[in-house]
């Protein structure tokens, strides 16, 4: 690492913001003069003494906690730092203060900067840190304050133990808080790495893959995409309702022809959702690909008239050609007198 002026070294990759060598070194003093045997959290306390607080400059906290991460070759001193760490987790946790604990949070399970060999110990601080009773502490205090600030970077770095303990939560008959606050979290828990979630739609229990297949739509990953796949024809139609969902928020226009297809599902639920799905899509590849399965589906007359008014509810001259078309009996799409009928209704014709 160079110099870059006096007193500061320049940004190493990975890491957010300069820091002051001064200030490394005397965190580094900290742990070199506490003897094996000092009570964690003395050591803690002495952290907090020269760190900055992170009113003042929290970013060049984790900056310099980091370079401690990236030297440290003593397994036993880098055990101590990794409780240090979890010590400012949860004291953000409880304060309220998410932006910190999120910013600690990703210190340690983001871009990691130690060596490879002492991964095992960070996933055992991590399992130390997700105990039941902080996360039943997490949740509440996250739905109390409803979308704060540092909450998405805290839960999509926490992993596998924070995503198994959501699962859990929504199994049971009362859940700490509502369950659609924790299938919104679980899907800020799979941002990280959408493997989290995915993994779970092997899962045999048709809720817990209605919940998991919301929260990877919600988590906003396209490598979410082909998992949903495989479950796209699932028994029950609950999940089909979700999958269906999911897959229209991460694809957007490239899922309408799946949202059609799904049109023909023997499920009315399934059905309403992908009515619903096209006519919030604006794109006129909507217009034509319905035309077309009005054409060759059969399709009810309560349906027709659904396909027909997501048509007639455009402006575009592909959608005002297309109704004419439904509308007459001699075009080229020959539709049915049920699809020619909602067509007429739609322009205001005698049918």
């Amino acid at each position: 690492m160079t110099t870059s002026g006096p007193g500061t070294r320049s940004q190493a990759p990975g890491d957010p913001v300069e820091f002051r060598t001064a200030q490394y070194e005397k965190a580094r003093a900290v742990f070199d003069a506490a003897g094996i045997g000092s009570a964690d959290n003395d050591l803690a306390e002495r952290l907090r003494a020269e760190f900055p607080r992170p009113s003042d400059d929290l970013r060049a906290s984790v900056a310099a906690f980091r370079d401690l991460l990236r030297l440290e070759i003593r397994p036993e001193r880098f055990r101590r730092l990794l409780r240090a760490w979890a010590g400012r987790v949860v004291a953000g946790i409880r304060s309220g203060d998410f932006v910190s604990a999120g910013a600690w949070m990703k210190a340690v399970t983001e871009n990691p900067v130690f060596p490879s060999e002492y991964s095992h110990h960070v996933t055992d601080a991590l399992r130390d840190l997700s105990r039941p009773a902080l996360l039943d502490e997490l949740v509440v205090a996250l739905a109390k304050a409803g979308d704060p600030p540092g909450a998405d970077a805290l839960l999509s770095g926490w992993g596998s133990p924070l995503v198994e303990y959501l699962i859990a939560g929504m199994l049971v008959e009362t859940p700490k808080v509502n369950r659609r606050h924790l299938v919104e979290y679980l899907g800020q828990a799979g941002r990280g790495d959408i493997r989290l979630l995915t993994s779970w739609l092997r899962d045999p229990r048709w809720f817990v893959l209605r919940n998991v297949a919301t929260a990877i739509g919600r988590a906003g990953r396209e490598g979410g995409v082909p998992a949903l796949m495989t479950i796209v024809d699932h028994e029950d139609d609950r999940v089909r309702v979700e999958v269906v969902r999911a897959l229209a928020t991460l694809e957007g226009q490239d899922a309408v022809p799946l949202l059609v297809s799904a049109l023909a599902d023997a499920s009315q639920r399934v059905r309403n959702a992908a009515v619903s799905l096209l006519r919030a899509e604006p794109s006129d590849e909507v217009v034509l690909r319905i035309a077309d399965h009005l054409a060759n589906e059969a399709v009810t007359a309560d349906d027709a008239r659904r396909l027909i008014k997501i048509i007639a509810e455009r402006t575009s001259e592909t959608a005002r050609d297309t109704l004419a078309s439904l509308a007459d009996r001699h075009s080229k799409l020959r539709p049915s007198k049920v699809v020619r009928a909602a067509a007429q209704a739609a322009l205001g014709k005698p049918s």
